[in-house]
């Protein structure tokens, strides 16, 4: 009868415990994050990845390019808004909204930049209000004015009246999946206890 409370006592102490550590992961604020293709512009060969993390201090932009023609030289990168990375190819530069932290290129022709956005949110950035862009320009001349594009990202939209895809977010295992796992564990606990408690009885 004691070994049989015993384990009862174990059973409910191990379900408590994985419920607290998979609940608490549940409602701890799940990272949002969009993965986005910089793709060549103007036969570039240039392409590369922007990286968009939400975070405690803002929105993490986070660029990797390769395909880069020049070891050392500096290329500026922006948001862009009002626009799409078509209109760009097409000669419609929308104005910079956002400035992003320069690329080096490095021998390989790979280049990478991490700028934190402060007080902006990823919902912010990808709202309905008008289209976004990443642009990555070709090197800076002298006497030549802001560089033409060599890579672009469209940021999605969440506007009925835009063809571009929303991105799905990462971070895990969705919010209600952390919440069911928990309190189905929880459950299966508490009818264990019960069943060794009517066989005590």
């Amino acid at each position: 009868m004691n070994r049989l409370k015993r384990v009862a006592t174990m059973v409910f102490g191990a379900t408590l415990l994985a419920s607290l550590i998979l609940g608490g992961s549940a409602f701890a604020k799940e990272a949002k994050s969009v993965k986005l293709h910089l793709a060549p512009m103007r036969d570039s060969g240039v392409s590369g990845t922007a990286i968009l993390t939400d975070t405690e201090d803002g929105v993490k932009v986070e660029l990797s390019v390769q395909g880069l023609p020049e070891p050392g030289v500096e290329h500026i990168n922006h948001f862009h808004g009002g626009g799409t990375c078509a209109d760009v190819e097409a000669g419609n530069m929308a104005p910079v909204t956002i400035p992003l932290n320069t690329i080096v290129a490095k021998e390989n022709g790979t280049g990478s930049a991490t700028t934190t956005l402060k007080d902006v949110t990823l919902d912010q950035l990808l709202g309905k209000d008008q289209h976004r862009f990443i642009l990555v320009h070709a090197m800076v001349k002298k006497g030549q004015g802001v560089p033409p594009g060599i890579s672009c990202a469209d940021l999605p939209q969440t506007s009925a009246n835009t063809t571009l895809e929303n991105l799905p977010s990462s971070g895990g295992l969705p919010y209600v999946v952390l919440v069911v796992i928990p309190l189905g564990m929880l459950v299966v606990g508490i009818g264990a206890i019960l069943m060794l408690l009517r066989r005590i009885a």
